[in-house]
């Protein structure tokens, strides 16, 4: 689901409140266990009054990364997710490939699994950025990513100014493999 401005906003404030009175089911259906998953312990024993508003934001709008991901699967779950137009991402001879419309964008077959999402925002750009919430980068082993188009993420970063900086990081600056420590290189 895209966040709407007035999503943001909510985050922005920290008014947790206002997600659980708009968002009650759908928070609902995220925490209550599912009866086919044999491990489905996670939110046992937790209501919906026990998160803040980060972490509701992050369950309502950002899809999880995980290293054993496939990552041409998670481009296009993002893409339909996020983007206005058709995406279609396949390995070919071992090589992620990208499709957006009529182009064709090959990667390399050595490329890690987060080269691959940083290239799809490469591909992406200028029209749209991925960004990782702050939050996730402190979880074992996933990571919450949020598409939004680059002009919006300018609107908020010109309102909120550095609350966007403390909830959102720019997928290019994060190293993921590294002890998930920022890479400031």
């Amino acid at each position: 689901m895209i966040p709407s401005q007035n999503d943001m906003r909510i985050l922005f404030e920290e008014e947790s409140k206002k997600y659980i009175d708009l968002y009650k089911d759908e928070i609902n259906d995220y925490i209550t266990p599912d009866e086919d998953e044999e491990d489905n312990e996670e939110f046992e024993g937790v209501g919906i009054d026990d998160f803040d508003t980060e972490e509701l934001f992050e369950m309502l709008f950002t899809v999880p990364v995980t290293t054993d991901d496939d990552y041409c699967e998670l481009i296009n779950i993002l893409a339909d997710e996020y983007l206005p137009y058709a995406v279609d991402a396949d390995y070919e001879d071992g090589k992620p490939v990208i499709y957006i419309d009529d182009d064709r964008h090959v990667l390399s077959a050595s490329d890690s699994e987060y080269a691959i999402i940083r290239k799809f925002n490469d591909i992406i750009k200028p029209e749209f950025e991925i960004r990782v919430m702050r939050l996730s980068l402190n979880e074992d082993n996933i990571h919450s990513l949020l598409i939004l188009e680059s002009g919006e993420w300018k609107e908020l970063e010109a309102k909120y100014g550095e609350k966007v900086a403390e909830f959102f990081e720019k997928i290019d600056k994060i190293d993921f493999i590294q002890d998930k420590e920022f890479d400031n290189e």
